[in-house]
């Protein structure tokens, strides 16, 4: 009898492991962030604002239960293409390093102090915004050295899949594009 139950035993403990290691799988597979792609159109349609400005200043603090981190974001706007016409917005982004404590967020994108930015962005609660599509609604500028015209190319995205509407990823994900800023926003805000 007691053979008996130790066979029991260890297959139970078999399958015990087996299921731990089945929902460790899932654990890693949903590490991953996916987004439904939008089109530029598609997310001035839904951004509240979309301005062009300057990274002035990048922190990051823990919220008022010291649960989560935030970055916070302060741009000055240059050019305002919908919205208010304010000439400076706060983005908040969760994740960012407090001392010794490093929050991370799939998808999150990296802020720099300095770099200049086209944003689409959504309301936050506070009179803060976020960035449109996660990290779709960001877009670097360069300016051209001889001319200084101003270009736009779409922020490297890493660690999310880009996925169609069709629930199919997304086709051309991770290609850089580079058009002029001013036609870039004409094309975005084009009536149909």
């Amino acid at each position: 009898m007691y053979a008996r139950e130790g066979g029991d035993m260890r297959r139970s403990m078999l399958r015990t492991a087996a299921a731990l290691a089945a929902l460790a799988g899932f654990a890693c597979h949903a590490s991953a962030s996916q987004i439904v792609m939008m089109t530029p159109k598609q997310m001035a349609e839904h951004s509240e604002m979309i301005v062009a400005g300057r990274v002035d200043r990048v922190s990051a603090s823990w919220n008022e239960a010291h649960t989560k981190i935030f970055t916070r974001i302060d741009v000055t706007v240059e050019d305002s293409y919908k919205g208010d016409g304010r000439r400076h917005v706060e983005v908040l982004q969760l994740g960012g390093v407090v001392g010794n404590v490093k929050v991370t967020v799939e998808g999150a994108l990296e802020w720099r102090s300095g770099d200049e930015v086209l944003l689409f962005l959504e309301p936050y609660p506070g009179g803060m915004f976020q960035v449109a599509g996660m990290s779709q609604g960001r877009f670097e500028i360069e300016r051209d050295p001889e001319t200084g015209e101003r270009y736009i190319s779409r922020a490297a995205l890493t660690g999310i899949e880009l996925m169609g509407t069709d629930g199919t990823p997304a086709k051309g994900a991770g290609s850089v594009e580079k058009v002029p800023l001013e036609q870039f926003i004409s094309e975005a805000l084009a009536k149909e």
